[in-house]
């Protein structure tokens, strides 16, 4: 029987299962964990559901995709108002970055610098080789050094000079002043507004999931692929349990982790060598209160902070949340099997409560838990964005395999891009299982423009 296999159960790989399906296309995913969501899914904290980090699904997600999303959760994603803050010199401003709080509730000398580092740049040649090149020639070397220089060696470990130019553009929506300030007065809510479902984050997986399973699809759960071969037209799969012939694979697993069951060649094993991910710790804290703030999000760009960012994720939602506790989420980026890593639960709660109250925040306590995160962020190095093509040129050469989301294609994507690259990958197979490749060429053009959001 013509099937097609899919390789990871988070968004990416559930929505084309659910698509594939839905056309009459025999699909089976296998995913290695017992349960789908991959790293959207989230887990259960003192009796409250919680993300892996802080997710969210943006208005600029395609309209049918939301749609789509919207009629599964049956009324239960919520539209909210965003409500975050980042602490920057001292001071706290809105998040996304608000150009009028940044000139009313910084120190004024602060602000003289950053408005005269953004005059400055107004008038310096656009450099892109780097991502301090980019946000100097877009912001100005101030708003680098207060804000995008720390915040950039917090999250990916290396200082700015040493990231890739591609990694700035793909993180940076609003990189000059113009376009900072036309965000903020903008009338369609992008980057003021978000969508959140009643119960968490993980509960669009887990939609994707039963919507998929109920259509046809055969979902395989603790199914750890070992090996990727090819026979005769296509690829056989083979997994903790057995063995599957596939027509076309549709892969969303590391891109690194991908390319090792195909043998690579020498020159590709170097390549992928170079490709590195930031982990990630996440310590949870259950604070006895009704609420710990009334902000869903807090960001630390400054060095002396151990964590980056701080979410609240009962704020993001009107949820059945207990009445008498809330529950924090605290992301610490680090690398893997690194100290922060190693360190034991209880001495990375104490450092958070420490590095908390530092910030004059409310004193959350210690009792919590933590979770560690293996392939957080991909890091673009000076030099990746070639290792990542020759990579991708290899890959694109091994007949019935496409790659694609976020860890497919070794990006930094939000869910909506996942989703929107789910359904272009499905809308590329004919009813005979036959891969249009310059459609898909055509698409991972579009891909290449995606704009993180936070």
């Amino acid at each position: 029987m013509s099937r097609v296999v899919v390789l990871g159960g988070g968004p990416a790989g559930l929505y084309a299962a659910l698509l594939l399906a839905r056309r009459g296309i025999p699909v089976t995913l296998l995913e290695r964990e017992e349960r789908p969501g991959g790293l959207t899914w989230g887990t259960d904290v003192d009796g409250m559901r919680v993300d892996f980090g802080s997710h969210r699904l943006h208005p600029s997600i395609e309209p049918d995709i939301l749609h789509d999303v919207d009629d599964l959760l049956g009324g239960d994603l919520q539209r909210r108002r965003r409500s975050g803050r980042i602490r920057i010199a001292g001071s706290w401003i809105s998040f996304p970055l608000s150009p009028a709080e940044m000139v009313t509730k910084l120190a004024p000398a602060v602000t003289a610098r950053l408005v005269a580092g953004a005059a400055r740049a107004v008038i310096t040649p656009n450099r892109s080789g780097t991502f301090a090149d980019v946000v100097v020639s877009g912001l100005g070397r101030p708003m680098g050094d207060l804000f995008y220089f720390p915040y950039a060696r917090k999250i990916w470990g290396v200082d700015a000079g040493e990231l890739s130019g591609v990694q700035a553009r793909r993180r940076i929506s609003a990189d000059t002043p113009m376009k900072l300030v036309g965000k903020t007065l903008s009338s369609s809510g992008q980057g003021q507004e978000f969508f959140y479902p009643r119960h968490g984050f993980g509960q669009i997986p887990d939609v994707l999931g039963r919507a998929a399973a109920a259509a046809g699809a055969e979902l395989r759960l603790s199914s750890p692929v070992t090996a990727i071969s090819a026979a005769g037209s296509g690829m056989m799969v083979t997994t903790n349990d057995g063995e599957i012939e596939a027509d076309l694979v549709l892969s969303t697993i590391p891109i690194t982790a991908l390319s090792v069951f195909l043998n690579p060649p020498e020159h590709v094993r170097g390549a992928l060598d170079s490709l590195r991910y930031r982990a990630m710790v996440l310590v949870y804290i259950s604070v006895p209160a009704p609420r710990w703030t009334s902000f869903d999000a807090h960001y630390f760009p400054e060095t002396e902070f151990i964590f980056t960012r701080i979410s609240e994720p009962k704020n993001y939602r009107d949820g059945p949340d207990p009445s008498d506790r809330t529950v924090l989420c605290v992301e610490i980026p680090c690398d893997f099997d690194d100290e922060v890593w190693r360190r034991v639960d209880g001495e990375l709660l104490a450092a958070v409560r420490v590095d908390i109250l530092a910030a004059g925040l409310p004193d959350p306590g210690v009792v919590g838990e933590v979770r560690r995160l293996r392939h957080a962020y991909p890091i673009y190095t000076v030099g990746s964005d070639e290792a990542l093509a020759l990579v991708a040129d290899w890959l694109d050469d091994q007949i019935g395999i496409v790659t694609y989301g976020r860890q497919g294609l070794f990006a930094h994507d939000n869910t909506h891009h996942a989703l929107a690259m789910a359904r272009d990958a499905v809308g590329c197979i004919s009813p005979s299982l036959h891969f249009d490749s310059d459609r898909w060429d055509q698409a991972r053009q579009r891909f290449a423009r995606h704009v993180v959001e936070d």
